[in-house]
């Protein structure tokens, strides 16, 4: 297969799922939505499979993982700068103060799940 159409087929792949995970959605079948999006995964590293052309180079790895560490800083930020703002007025609006836990504790995981594999992976290719 050429990256032509694999490009193609991803796209409709993609616009297939979404379609089918908003109807499911909103049809209140979180079960199809799921299957929907597994089967979308599948189907669509079965395709990448058979390409024959190179789809990836070290530049693309490259700059795939500097954009995914800046996106996970970026949004890291954003949630413990949520969080702990939602804390600090639990006294003025109480009702925000799960929330705020909530934001505050998925910050303290994400930085645990990076550490972790930055960790791992450190060891591995180190």
């Amino acid at each position: 297969m050429e990256k032509k159409t694999y490009r193609y087929s991803r796209m409709i792949i993609s616009t297939v799922v979404a379609v089918l995970v908003a109807v499911s959605v909103l049809l209140g079948n979180l079960l199809l939505a799921f299957i929907t999006l597994l089967l979308g995964f599948l189907v669509s590293y079965f395709i990448k499979k058979n390409v024959y052309e190179i789809t990836e180079d070290e530049r693309t790895a490259l700059v795939a993982n500097k954009a995914s560490r800046m996106a996970m800083l970026f949004f890291l930020t954003i949630i413990t700068v949520l969080g702990v703002g939602l804390l600090t007025l639990k006294n003025s609006f109480p009702e925000f103060t799960q929330a705020g836990f909530t934001l505050a504790d998925s910050a303290c995981l994400l930085l645990l799940l990076y550490s972790g594999f930055y960790i791992y992976y450190n060891k591995k290719h180190g």
